[in-house]
């Protein structure tokens, strides 16, 4: 990608990254990040992965990073909403391909609404899944 897009969806992944430090991939989600930031990025998610990376974040990092993505990320962000045939188009999206690439349904979810509602968005991710699944990643 020559320029730095205008909006990019952020995976649970991504998030996780920017805010742990120990993460392997966490100096390239803040070159990511700072790079949005100059650029005026807009973030773009679910609910679904919000809920996903504060479970995450509770788990591995602690309350108060998980409080911390709450208070300061989540205001930030746009979220896609999904209406009842987005959900259960996800729904057939994990019964046909969860079992053979080990899909979160919240990746299905992800998949939805980056082919239909933000096609063409590229995604801030780590998760291999995404790239299985054909979707644009940030580079």
């Amino acid at each position: 990608m020559n320029s730095w897009p205008r909006r990019v969806f952020c995976d649970t992944s991504f998030f996780f990254a920017c805010l742990e430090a120990r993460d392997a991939h966490h100096a390239q989600a803040v070159a990511w990040l700072e790079q949005s930031e100059r650029r005026q990025t807009a973030f773009w998610t679910t609910w679904e992965v919000i809920g996903e990376t504060v479970t995450l974040l509770r788990r591995r990092s602690g309350y108060d990073r998980a409080q911390e993505f709450i208070r300061q990320v989540v205001p930030a962000l746009h979220t896609a909403e999904l209406d009842g045939s987005a959900r259960q188009e996800s729904l057939e999206v994990f019964l046909r391909f969860a079992q053979d690439k080990e899909l979160s349904l919240c990746d299905c979810i992800s998949f939805v609404v980056l082919t239909t509602r933000l096609a063409h968005t590229s995604t801030a991710t780590f998760d291999k899944h995404f790239q299985m699944l054909g979707l644009p990643i940030l580079r």
